[in-house]
């Protein structure tokens, strides 16, 4: 998987179905980083609970298979999000599953949808006395559980609830100028993903399939960055998923050859290190054309 032929698939037509959408970037800003639980909060929310907190980790007892956690209040709910590498559900397939936090049995009907590699469903925020107290989720499937650790979730938990309540910084509006006529206000639109972030999905959704179908080196650590980020922006891109991935199907898939390795390394990298609109900057800047010195004919690439 090259980074430019990645590009190609969003110009051939992901990009400009959405294009009208995306009235305004949708981002996410480190809160800080509390015993393995990273805090962000989402830009531009303004309801009570804009943030978000993640652990992820490699399950040495499971051949290092990637695991992560993702935990939002949701007003009288919590949000809660489950990934692991093993996993591989269609998508919003519905489970019905048992949970139990440690040795306790949660009695909450719920409905857990599956993706991929993940699972989310919402609980009420009556469980949240229990996860304080609990060192692992788990999930008791008929043929094995599910477990997953959340060290000190008290501490993220607290950090959580202080970038809740962290106001958002809010630019002033600019003085007019004397003499200029007053503008109107206008009603403001819902936010929608950036073309950016969409872009930076699409790459996504390529990368893991690339780690989960084709023989590429990768490590547990990476391939959690990876669907920890995926989690993350799944619900911003909730509406457009289907129809991505249409596109992407209906552009070719295939595994990288052995020349394209090292791109595909590269584009990993980034992926993991890079926030989406950086991630998108990075790559359109490497596979774009190269101005060619006066004189000289044609583009090198």
């Amino acid at each position: 998987m090259r980074t430019r032929s990645i590009l190609a698939v969003l110009a051939a037509g992901c990009l400009p179905l959405f294009g009208s959408q995306a009235a305004s970037a949708v981002e996410r800003q480190p809160f800080e980083v509390v015993k393995g639980w990273e805090v962000e909060r989402t830009v531009g929310d303004t309801s009570a609970n804009p943030c978000l907190m993640t652990h992820a980790y490699e399950d040495k007892d499971d051949n290092n298979a990637a695991n992560a956690v993702v935990f939002a209040l949701q007003g009288s709910s919590v949000a809660l999000v489950l990934v692991y590498q093993g996993w591989d559900f269609e998508k919003e397939e519905s489970i019905k599953v048992p949970l139990f936090l440690d040795k306790k049995p949660i009695k909450v009907k719920t409905t857990w949808i599956g993706d991929g590699k993940t699972l989310r469903t919402q609980l009420p925020d009556s469980v949240v006395p229990d996860l304080l107290a609990a060192k692992t989720v788990i999930l008791r499937f008929e043929d094995s559980d599910a477990d997953f650790k959340i060290p000190d979730f008290a501490a993220g938990y607290e950090s959580l609830r202080r970038c809740d309540a962290t106001p958002a910084a809010v630019a002033g509006p600019r003085p007019t100028p004397p003499g200029s006529p007053a503008l109107q206000a206008t009603p403001t639109q819902p936010s929608a993903p950036s073309q950016q972030r969409i872009a930076a999905y699409v790459i996504g959704l390529s990368v893991q399939r690339v780690l989960r179908e084709c023989d590429v080196p990768s490590t547990g650590k990476q391939r959690a960055a990876v669907d920890t980020k995926m989690a993350a922006l799944q619900p911003e891109m909730a509406p457009l998923d289907a129809q991505l991935r249409n596109e992407l199907k209906r552009n070719g898939e295939s595994c990288p050859v052995a020349d394209d390795q090292a791109g595909f390394q590269d584009v990993l990298r980034k992926f993991i290190e890079l926030s989406p609109e950086d991630l998108v900057t990075a790559l359109e800047k490497n596979s774009g054309p190269r101005k060619a010195p006066e004189g000289a004919t044609g583009s090198q690439l």
